[in-house]
């Protein structure tokens, strides 16, 4: 089995510029792999989310540009919130013009990707924290407080007496990709990192590894990220978001670098993809209200939920799981504990916004991310009905090709 690949960045030419207001890079960074049997791509793009409808239009251009099978084509956003805010609740034409300038894009990188070349890859991990933190603090009430950094009026509930804890336990794997070539030179990387990205911290460590390696593009892949944010409850020692943005980026970017010089490499590296439709019923409360949600979720009222698609890509002894909304961060866990690979990740907000997920026990305990008047659209077993469904993507992965288990 001998590996090719190739990949490029390119920039997303939206109308308001080329960078976020924090300054990162607005770009789209394509990763076309094939292994001789199967050929698959990852998209990275720094906007906040896509719906279905437009996550589609851009796997149809990946397709066509990169020869790609467009199921094989795992869409992911890196939530990024200093972008355009235009994609996610701007009026359906302008989200539709967006669309095509996001298309071309993709399709630009895609096109520039080939042709593909000999490559071999290699999987690293560490533990980064101090980074992300759960911002769902547990009360001895039984309650939940939502933590956002953003919001001075609850940053006193860290240290106040009535507060347990974090509500569950923090994910803070990095998990990185070298995609290298013959010359033993970096082709691209890929870093998985869940985060809450205020401020662009993931774009900035991305434009980090892209000075220090020119010309290799960084793909970021966001994780179950519906219940973290980023460390600070109140500006460090002053600082304001803008000048904390280097130091979140640099203690990631420079991470990413570290992992992506001990990733070892190897040709051998069985691909594979299993794509399944899933129906993820709305809330009730959301389809008594549908009509106002109707801007954002055009689909609610029609549909009574989202018809959406679950992909499971494997990398090996990697599999990628890509989940059409913000789950809880706890969901990974449990993906990892019935998938049969050795290193199993989530990718959230890939080929989909379904809004925020969570676990029956933790949306009865309130909190910001329990709200069916903000963002909690979907029913209360969305969770239960995509875990179920990526069990079975992985087993048929596994049934196509047997993991290694070392």
């Amino acid at each position: 089995m001998s590996l090719q690949a190739g990949a490029r960045q390119a920039p997303l030419n939206l109308p308001d510029g080329p960078t976020t207001t924090d300054g990162t890079s607005l770009a789209v960074r394509v990763l076309v792999l094939d292994d001789g049997q199967t050929r698959l791509a990852l998209v990275s793009l720094t906007v906040i989310c896509l719906r279905r409808e437009e996550a589609d239009l851009i796997r149809a251009a990946v397709a066509e540009a990169a020869a790609v099978p467009a199921p094989h084509i795992l869409i992911a956003c890196t939530h990024v919130h200093s972008g355009p805010w235009a994609v996610y609740s701007g009026e359906p034409p302008v989200r539709a013009e967006l669309a095509e300038c996001l298309a071309r894009a993709a399709a630009e990188a895609a096109r520039q990707a080939l042709p593909l070349q000999p490559a071999t890859l290699g999987v690293a991990t560490s533990h980064l924290p101090g980074v992300s933190r759960v911002r769902r603090v547990l009360r001895r009430d039984g309650s939940v407080i939502t933590l956002r950094r953003a919001w001075p009026q609850f940053w006193g509930w860290a240290t106040d007496p009535e507060t347990v804890g974090p509500e569950e336990p923090l994910d803070d794997l990095l998990t990185v990709l070298r995609v290298e070539g013959v010359n033993g030179t970096p082709l691209a990387a890929v870093a998985h990192f869940t985060a809450h990205p205020i401020p662009d911290f993931l774009g900035y460590a991305a434009d980090l590894v892209e000075r220090t390696h020119p010309g290799v593009p960084c793909l970021l892949l966001n994780g179950c990220q519906g219940t973290v944010d980023t460390p600070f409850e109140v500006p460090l020692r002053g600082r304001t978001q803008a000048d904390q943005l280097p130091i979140l980026g640099d203690i990631l970017g420079y991470r990413v670098l570290e992992q992506i010089a001990r990733a070892e490499t190897s040709p051998d590296v069985p691909l594979g993809v299993a794509s399944q439709e899933v129906f993820l019923p709305a809330h009730p409360h959301v389809l008594r209200n549908a009509a106002a949600r109707a801007n954002i979720w055009p689909r609610l009222a029609a549909e009574g939920g989202f018809h959406t698609l679950l992909q499971a890509l494997r990398l090996g002894d990697l599999a990628l799981v890509a989940i059409p909304g913000e789950p809880q961060l706890s969901f990974g866990a449990r993906l990892a504990e019935v998938s049969p690979f050795p290193l199993t990740r989530a990718v959230g907000l890939a080929n989909d916004e379904c809004g925020y997920m969570l676990w029956p026990e933790s949306r009865a305990r309130g909190g910001y991310e329990a709200d069916p008047e903000g963002y909690a659209v979907t029913d209360e077993g969305a969770l239960q009905i995509l875990l179920d469904t990526a069990r079975e993507a992985l087993t048929q992965l596994q049934a196509a090709g047997q993991p290694r288990t070392s």
